[in-house]
C-alpha cells in the first residue's frame, strides 16, 4: 500500500469509493469546492486500485478530518488507521496543535478506531447528517497533537 497525495484527477476514483462506503456520499461538486479551497488530502492505493481516502483542512492551528473514507471491501485492515496517522503527523509538522472530527453516531467502526487513536469526544451536533429523510447527530472527536505521552506512532 502507498500513500500520496491527492488532486482534482483522483475525483472519479474519491466518487467510486465515497459511493460504495456511505449511506451519503459527498458529490462530486464537494470533492471539487475542498480542492479550489486548497484543502489536503491522501490516498491509499494499490496499482490501479484506491483503498480509501482522507481530507483535511488546517486552519488556525487545528487540524478538521473533513472525510476519511475506506472502501468496504479494504475496511479493518488497517487503510483508515494509517490515513488518520499520515493526516496527523503532516498536520503536526506544519504546526497544528489539534486534530478533530465529526463521527455518525451510529458509525460503531469509525468511533472505534478514533478511540483507539486516543480521540476523546468533546460535543455533538444535533441532525448534522443526511440519512434518507430523516437527520443522524454527529459526534465530535478530538485529540491534542502536543500532549507528552501521546505520541503519533
Amino acid at each position: 500500500m502507498q500513500i500520496r497525495q491527492l488532486s482534482d484527477l483522483d475525483i472519479p476514483n474519491l466518487l467510486t469509493v465515497e459511493e460504495a462506503a456511505q449511506s451519503s456520499p459527498w458529490s462530486e461538486a464537494a470533492f471539487r469546492r475542498c480542492f479550489e479551497a486548497n484543502y489536503m488530502g491522501w490516498t491509499a492505493e494499490i496499482p490501479g486500485r484506491m483503498l480509501g481516502f482522507i481530507m483535511i483542512s488546517i486552519n488556525l492551528g487545528e487540524c478538521h478530518i473533513l472525510n476519511l473514507c475506506v472502501h468496504p471491501a479494504e475496511q479493518h485492515k488497517g487503510t483508515g488507521t494509517n490515513l488518520l496517522l499520515y493526516a496527523m503527523r503532516w498536520a503536526k509538522q506544519i504546526g497544528a496543535g489539534i486534530v478533530y472530527l465529526e463521527v455518525r453516531r451510529s458509525n460503531v467502526a469509525a468511533i472505534s478506531l478514533y478511540r483507539k487513536m486516543n480521540f476523546k469526544i468533546i460535543g455533538e451536533r444535533k441532525d448534522y447528517y443526511p440519512m434518507g429523510y430523516e437527520r443522524e447527530d454527529a459526534l465530535i472527536f478530538a485529540r491534542d497533537l502536543g500532549i507528552e505521552g501521546m505520541e503519533i506512532e
